[in-house]
């Protein structure tokens, strides 16, 4: 599958895209609860950011992240992001799963939350403080984190704070923890698999 293509499709479509739903989306305001409206939101708000990731900003993300974060190889702008797993984050993963938690806000509430946890804690320290280092400067998706995401994500949280059970937090917790961290152990075993095949080469 030639990842590459795919992504340059629904990274540049995010720009068409975002805006219409938005605006759908006001329109259908007073068809939905404030809770199920804003996970709805989520969605053209997270394509807007990731226009900004891949196709407004001067480098991508990916190469941004591999090349010039703490967390890449510094070396391969492939690893330990390369197209497919760009594509696993955004597409397989992110816009699922906000639209499952959008469409059954009604009777689970947590999931849809379990990816506002990832923007209030992934996104934004990630943006915000890791991305920074010493002399803070600009990083793919800075812009629409800080003004958009944030935002948002806050509100959300103000929301789910009036009728969340102790239940609903429990579970938005530890399934947006487990996404944390089925990626966090994919882009460790990525790098360890990229030293490996230089070792060898080497060798």
């Amino acid at each position: 599958m030639d990842y590459a293509k795919i992504n340059r499709l629904w990274q540049s479509s995010t720009l068409l895209l975002a805006p219409p739903l938005i605006v759908l989306l006001i329109w259908l305001r007073p068809s939905m609860d404030e809770y199920q409206w804003l996970l709805w939101l989520h969605l053209p708000l997270l394509m807007l950011h990731e226009a900004e990731e891949y196709v407004l900003a001067p480098i991508s993300f990916k190469e941004f992240f591999n090349l010039r974060t703490f967390a890449g190889s510094k070396s391969n702008p492939d690893y330990p992001l390369d197209d497919g797993y760009v594509f696993q984050v955004n597409i397989v993963l992110a816009w699922p799963v906000i639209i499952l938690g959008a469409l059954l806000a009604p009777v689970a509430p947590w999931l849809g939350f379990s990816m506002i946890w990832f923007e209030l804690i992934v996104n934004n320290i990630m943006h915000t403080v890791l991305f920074q280092g010493a002399k803070p400067s600009y990083n793919p998706g800075l812009i629409t984190n800080s003004f958009l995401l944030l935002p948002y994500a806050m509100w959300t949280l103000l929301v789910a704070a009036g009728f969340f059970t102790p239940l609903d937090w429990l579970l938005s917790i530890v399934v947006g923890l487990g996404i944390v961290a089925f990626f966090g152990t994919k882009t460790r075993g990525r790098l360890t698999k990229m030293k490996t095949m230089e070792i060898r080469a080497a060798g």
